[in-house]
């Protein structure tokens, strides 16, 4: 009996520690295993899971502006009062975008266009999109920023321009629709007169969207990830170039990144992941927050650092966004007007999150605050797949102090906030349960099986050590017993 437990605790033991060896050589191996198994399911080929949900993105997108209301426009045309606004929204379009004409190359990369469609949500909304309220003349401080360095003669007739129409103020009244979708200006329609005897062609409409709803914004080429998941989805050409030509450096006019609805898998939280907003006309990082949870699906938060949009004094590496090169807004802007055809437009966070004291204080009204302006994203680590975000910017006009015309010879240099658009997207629970199902669950448990392993040897090791050792204290106990007994005592009971 006692050398059959001996045998038996030793090829336990035995198996112990090759249970603890296994374990360890497995987690490299099933490490590998599993990026092998996702890098095949996220790149963009057809019937994979990430081309399914990457061409027709099976999260509903929407779209939330929030638009600025000046409370007291006359105060500031007749007494120079400092601009009051009061936030209105939000109004919210659900936005439909399905890729379209993708094509794959040989050269592993897939070509597409990506039409988008806005469709005005009004159980979403505060009202209907005919809501009005009192917003800045756009064309008219357009028209006036166009011209400051042109000669007097031009400036007193385009003030006489300017005297010509009804709409000749600082501060007009628009509907959601108008400013977004495009309204008939006054001013553009005197322009399209002139130009309409000449045979120019010229639109007399504006709007921030004019002309984009049911548009596409050209053709797009990525990376399909087949030479490599660290490229996954990056963009290699828009509209046939690699990078842009607004800006004075080489690095602020790169294309770089995704469109930021697809990472790389496997996303690092020391990665600072890139991706390109062609509505703003650059490319733009983010950074590792913390670690967060999207309907039980754990996620790193990713957000825009807060010297994104700062001054190169604070941030050198966005001296070339300066246009003019020695003409750079203050921290918390961004010019897009270059890209913009000379409109006096800056990009910020909403609120002015982050900008120069100054500029959150030209205007009443404003109220940064992190918890709802800042613009994140929960990136699925293992399959780069962003689950939810929100994506905050607010667009502004400069309003000029200009002597030259009556309207703003008075009013001090302000950049006034004329909408923040939040554009947000958030995993559905048919979709949760589907990644829960297919990639979390078999990932999360594959990736325990070697630490079982290592757990169960570590512990049948214990056990098999201290029996081990037991039957080694018996036998030895058992000799020492022996030595111990006397011949005298053996011969006298072998004697009665």
């Amino acid at each position: 009996m006692g050398k059959k437990t001996w045998r038996c605790s030793l090829v336990c033991l035995s198996l112990g520690l090759l249970s603890v060896i296994v374990g360890i050589v497995m987690i490299p191996l099933l490490r590998i295993y599993i990026q092998n198994m996702i890098a095949k399911e996220v790149t963009l080929e057809e019937g994979t899971f990430v081309y399914r949900a990457w061409k027709e993105p099976p999260f509903p997108i929407y779209f939330e502006f929030y638009f600025f209301d000046v409370m007291n426009p006359e105060e500031v045309s007749k007494m120079n009062k400092k601009i009051a606004v009061i936030q209105r929204g939000p109004y919210t379009y659900r936005l439909i975008s399905i890729k379209d004409n993708v094509t794959f190359n040989a050269n592993g990369t897939v070509s597409y266009r990506e039409p988008d469609t806005y469709v005005f949500d009004r159980s979403r909304s505060v009202g209907p999109e005919s809501d009005t309220f009192t917003t800045v003349n756009i064309i008219l401080l357009t028209m006036f920023n166009t011209i400051r360095f042109e000669y007097e003669f031009i400036k007193v007739m385009t003030e006489l321009l300017a005297d010509s129409v009804d709409d000749n103020k600082l501060f007009i009244r628009l509907s959601v629709h108008d400013l977004l979708w495009g309204y008939n200006d006054t001013i553009l329609h005197k322009v399209n007169e002139v130009l309409h005897e000449l045979d120019i062609p010229f639109d007399d409409q504006f709007g921030f969207f004019y002309k984009l709803n049911n548009t596409d914004d050209g053709v797009w080429t990525v990376d399909s990830g087949k030479r490599g998941i660290a490229s996954n989805f990056d963009i290699r050409f828009w509209n046939g170039i690699s990078k842009l030509n607004y800006w004075s450096t080489n690095e602020s006019n790169m294309i770089n990144g995704t469109d930021g609805n697809l990472f790389h898998p496997f996303i690092k939280k020391t990665d600072h992941p890139p991706f390109f907003f062609s509505e703003l006309c650059r490319s733009m990082t983010v950074d590792f927050q913390r670690e967060s949870t999207v309907r039980g699906i754990d996620t790193y938060r990713f957000a825009h650092p807060r010297d994104i949009f700062d001054s190169p004094e604070h941030n050198p590496a966005n001296a070339g966004f300066c246009t003019p090169r020695d003409s750079c807004l203050p921290s918390g802007l961004y010019n897009i007007s270059v890209c913009r055809k000379g409109s006096p437009f800056s990009v910020s966070m909403p609120h002015f999150l982050y900008a120069d004291e100054n500029v959150i204080k030209g205007v009443d009204g404003m109220s940064p605050d992190v918890s709802l302006h800042e613009t994140y994203m929960d990136v699925m680590q293992n399959i780069g797949c962003v689950l939810r975000t929100e994506r905050k910017y607010q667009i502004n006009i400069l309003i000029r102090n200009n002597p030259s015309f009556e309207i703003v010879k008075s009013i001090p240099d302000v950049y006034f906030p004329v909408f923040w658009f939040n554009e947000s997207t958030m995993i559905t629970d048919d979709w949760t349960d589907f990644i829960k199902s297919s990639y979390q669950t078999p990932v999360n448990i594959a990736s325990d099986i070697p630490y079982v392993s290592i757990a169960i040897g570590v512990l049948v090791t214990l056990i098999s050590s201290i029996s081990v050792y037991r039957q080694r204290r018996k036998s030895k106990v058992k000799i020492h017993e022996n030595q111990d007994v006397s011949p005298s005592e053996n011969t006298s009971l072998l004697t009665n």
